[in-house]
């Protein structure tokens, strides 16, 4: 029986691409944004004070600076006691993702007040490119 040129190309075309793909998801899965890389991508500034009904409250912008495209990030909010030293932590997500060489602003409502808050990316992935 004849094979068909059509399936014959299918399968080669096939197994050039299964490897091809296999790459491309391992170098999207290596860009994910976390606590050792975010440094380099992202800039934080932030304050805290009472908020609207006196709960303590953390507010500022985060700066997609360096980064490959638009983002969504996670932050890491710690409640620092009067030494400096963490005694609680919160991850929060930012609403809205940002984009790359602009700011977004968050605000978050730590259920640990504290002396001070210490607010860093905690993770994030690229949602798309510029």
């Amino acid at each position: 029986m004849p094979q068909n040129p059509a399936m014959g190309r299918r399968s080669i075309l096939t197994l050039l691409l299964v490897p091809l793909l296999g790459l491309l998801a391992g170098r999207a899965q290596a860009q994910s944004i976390t606590p050792d890389n975010a440094g380099k991508y992202f800039r934080i500034e932030s304050q805290s004070g009472p908020g609207r009904r006196g709960q303590p409250a953390v507010w500022g912008y985060i700066y997609n600076e360096r980064g490959l495209g638009h983002a969504r990030v996670r932050i890491l909010v710690e409640t620092l006691d009067a030494a400096g030293k963490p005694i609680a932590r919160e991850i929060d997500d930012v609403d809205n993702e940002i984009g790359l060489f602009s700011r977004r602003y968050f605000e978050v409502h730590p259920k640990t007040p504290g002396a001070s808050y210490r607010v860093t990316v905690y993770s994030g992935d690229w949602t798309r490119g510029t």
